[in-house]
Order: structure tokens, then sequence, then C-alpha cells
């Protein structure tokens, strides 16, 4: 495909990964169609798709459910299925989803079960499929803390976390390619510990409030979110990140 990729469409264009793709993508002067329901663009009913794909390349599939748990998956199926149909009928050639390190690794976690159903929907319905798996995000373990009484909690498990506009260089490089990688995966630089990294996260806002370690899966705990030997190390660690942002 190469340079003759000049219009990408991105679903879930306004998610912070999406928007991270958005903003590559025209840094590099392509044309870019911003598939979100603020758009008036919906993936489940079908709304807007056919004009938002018509004349694309390659498609950039950046979703996410409204839950985070086992009843994404049929979510996942059915927003597959109806941007995978439209992507053909719009003669688009290629279709790059992400996707979550680890997965396979870790169906004791229903969210993570959900997404393999995702992979398995948008190889079966989308043009030209390809998968790239990412590790969490630097932000994904502020996410998780929650405030419980006079402390903090998070899941204390082993982790790679990455840079999220890495994560779109890979996506973008990977919708670009004459012949790209069936399934890239990408991870920080460096293994991390999601309770080390919430405390250093607090320190760096000036909160002192104690963090406290709860169990996750026990896949989490024996490093199912660390990735294998094959995935691209990129970006900042998380340290650099914590500085910069």
């Amino acid at each position: 495909m190469g340079s003759r990729t000049t219009t990408l469409a991105v679903a879930g264009a306004t998610g912070t990964l999406g928007h991270s793709v958005v903003e590559a993508a025209r840094r590099d002067g392509h044309e870019v169609r911003e598939i979100a329901r603020s758009r008036r663009i919906d993936v489940l009913t079908g709304e807007g798709l056919e004009a938002a794909l018509s004349g694309v390349d390659a498609l950039v599939e950046c979703l996410k459910p409204p839950q985070l748990d086992d009843t994404a998956g049929p979510w996942f199926q059915a927003a597959a299925r109806n941007l995978g149909e439209h992507a053909a009928a719009a003669g688009v050639a290629r279709t790059v989803a992400i996707s979550i390190v680890g997965i396979d690794r870790m169906l004791d976690y229903g969210f993570y079960r959900a997404q393999l159903l995702h992979e398995d929907a948008v190889r079966t319905h989308c043009p030209g499929a390809v998968l790239v798996r990412a590790t969490q995000f630097h932000d994904f373990v502020g996410s998780k803390l929650r405030r419980a009484g006079d402390h903090y909690e998070v899941m204390d498990v082993p982790s790679q976390s990455v840079d999220t506009p890495a994560v779109a260089e890979l996506l973008l490089v990977q919708a670009l390619a004459a012949d790209p990688e069936p399934l890239a995966q990408i991870a920080g630089p460096r293994e991390e510990n999601t309770l080390a990294q919430a405390r250093r996260l607090l320190a760096v806002r000036g909160d002192d409030t104690p963090v406290v370690g709860v169990a996750a899966s026990e896949s989490m705990r024996r490093g199912g979110m660390l990735p294998g030997p094959e995935a691209i190390l990129a970006g900042p660690t998380y340290d650099e990140w914590l500085a910069a942002t």
C-alpha cells in the first residue's frame, strides 16, 4: 500500500488512542475521516458510515466499548461486523485494529475474553485485517486508583506500560505498510509494577495519601500483562512520561 494510502478513517477517533492516531496521520499529510458518535457516525447503527468510509484506503479501529467486562464481547462483534460490511462495500483495503498484549494468557479476566472475541470478529468481518496488541498505556494506573477511606487501592501486578503516541505511530505504520505484520506487538521500554507506579504518580502530584495493593487475577499476578520477546519496545519510560505530563 505504501505511499498510495492518503485517506484514513479512524474509528474511535475522539478517544485517547484514536485522537493520537488522528494527530499523527494529519501531521504526516494524510486525510483523516473521524468516526465517532460525537461526529454523528455510529458503528452500531451504521449511521454515517457509508459517507465516512467512501474513498478510504485504510481503517484504523480504536474502539472502546461502554463496559470493560464480558459484555464487551457482543458489542465488539456487532461493531466489527458493521464496520467490516461498510468498509468492504466502500472498497477499503485494510483494517488495523488495536488489541491488548497477553489477552490469550489471561482468560480469567472478563474483558480480555471479550478482546479475543473482538480480534476474531475483526479477522472475520473486516477487509485486510491486521492487529496491533499493546500493553496498558502509561495512564492506566491512574485510571485504576480507587479511594478507600484514608488510602487508595490499586492492583499490584507486573506491567510494562507504554506511551499512547508510540502505539498510535505503530497503528499508522501498519495502516501504511505495503506488507504489514498480521499481528504486531508493542510495549514500553521497561518492566514496572503497578503499585510502585501508583505511588510515584501520587508523589509527582504532591499527594501523600498511602496506596495499598489489592489482588488482581492470578494470570496478571504471574506476569500476564508483560510482553514477550517479539514485542517492539518504544516510547518514553513511565518516569519520563510522568516528568513530561
